[in-house]
């Protein structure tokens, strides 16, 4: 699939809670970049379009699946760190003026 094909078509559906967590660890057990790249691949496969087989999942824990896990944790990590960052600059002013 290239990264550089444009896309100008837009599709949008809702999901409960639940449906939107299994997609999120779907995601991250494939190794897809997104959300909306799973869905996209899920789709091509229904649609018998550039996959062999619908909803095919990859059992290969190759690089592209460990890289994709490993970038996953990096940027949640990162956003772990600015929140902590947030929460110790809005602590400060409080415990200086104690």
């Amino acid at each position: 699939m290239s990264v550089l094909r444009k896309r100008d078509r837009q599709i949008a559906f809702r999901v409960s809670e639940d449906e939107y967590r299994a997609l999120q660890i779907a995601c991250l057990e494939s190794g897809s970049r997104s959300i909306s790249d799973l869905a996209r691949e899920a789709v091509r496969g229904v649609a018998g379009v550039g996959s062999q087989a619908p909803f095919a999942r990859r059992t290969d824990p190759g690089p592209t699946s460990l890289t994709g896990r490993v970038g996953r944790i990096e940027e949640v990590l990162e956003r772990l760190m600015e929140d902590l960052h947030e929460i110790k600059k809005r602590l400060a002013p409080s415990a200086n003026s104690a």
